[in-house]
């Protein structure tokens, strides 16, 4: 399935469901809050360098990750998993409340199945925000601004193909492992009058197209800002820059801003040092261009 398929699917769920208001939020807003929930297999999610409880780890940060898009600090966490044995239970639920501790965050509730055959796991995440954040605001001449590096994804994906070793980039295994984001970012886009934003989980050429259409702006993107380990992996395998266009749950996020709130929130970088960069701008039109180059709308999708 492409990605725009892949949308298009998600939008009918939302229409049949009754919720095709809110498909334009990481997060939807109710009252002051947000809320989310993010589902996975393990089998299709779950990486080889990872434990159970790092896999428990990552279901709860991916789900706080589009409440901070949103606008929102997470609050509270709900959970529900189903497995073949016991112990692998146990294991996932360490590493749910290992997260939570992380994240100064409340356990609701827990709730456990059987799974005679793939492990699953479902997280609700329930956030408190200043002003709920669409994707759909975005206007022509807002700022585009990267929070947070691009590359681990791709690190991760040349690893599953068998091109390097994982354990020689130390950085991205445990980031892919156990992902640890600025959970107060969301308040600050929030307070700093951000017109859309969205996380990356599937690829951030995929998450920049979600944007532009979802505003319907056109997206020009001058700068791809990676980590140390992702330059490197460039550069030994000698790929192209636009493979960081692939790079999947990095958690960073897109944010658009109008030029005369942007020192608002780097400001706030600075202080908390969190990478925030000017990536781009917002023209008037259509799709994403990476330095006058038209960028291909593909990302992760669970459907073949």
């Amino acid at each position: 399935m492409s990605f725009k398929g892949w949308l298009e699917l998600l939008k009918e769920l939302s229409r049949l469901t009754g919720s095709l208001e809110l498909f334009d939020f990481d997060s939807p807003p109710l009252g002051g809050f947000v809320v989310n929930i993010d589902g996975y297999e393990a089998s299709s999610s779950r990486l080889p360098w990872m434990s159970w409880s790092d896999w428990g780890w990552k279901a709860v940060v991916a789900s706080m990750s589009d409440i901070v898009a949103g606008g929102g600090r997470p609050l509270a966490v709900l959970y529900s998993v189903g497995a073949p044995s016991r112990d692998v239970v146990l294991e996932v639920a360490r590493g749910v409340g290992e997260a939570c501790r992380w994240a100064k965050v409340r356990m609701l509730k827990a709730d456990t199945n059987r799974s005679a055959h793939d492990t699953w796991i479902d997280v609700a995440v329930i956030g408190v925000t200043l002003k709920p954040i669409p994707r759909s605001g975005a206007k022509p001449g807002d700022i585009l601004v990267q929070v947070g590096p691009l590359g681990y994804g791709l690190v991760a994906s040349m690893a599953l193909r068998g091109l390097i070793d994982i354990r020689e980039y130390p950085e991205a295994m445990e980031f892919t492992r156990r992902p640890r984001i600025n959970l107060g970012v969301g308040l600050k886009i929030s307070e700093c009058n951000a017109t859309a934003a969205i996380d990356n989980s599937d690829g951030w050429a995929a998450t920049l197209h979600q944007l532009s259409e979802a505003s319907k702006v056109k997206v020009v993107v001058e700068e791809l800002y990676t980590t140390r380990e992702a330059v490197k992996l460039l550069q030994e395998l000698k790929l192209a820059e636009e493979e960081l266009l692939e790079s999947w749950e990095d958690y960073n996020i897109a944010v658009t801003i109008p030029e005369n709130s942007l020192e608002c929130l780097l400001d706030y970088c600075r202080r908390e040092d969190v990478e925030c960069h000017v990536a781009g701008r917002i023209e008037a039109g259509e799709g994403v261009y990476l330095r006058g180059r038209r960028v291909e709308a593909k990302g992760w999708t669970w459907f073949p």
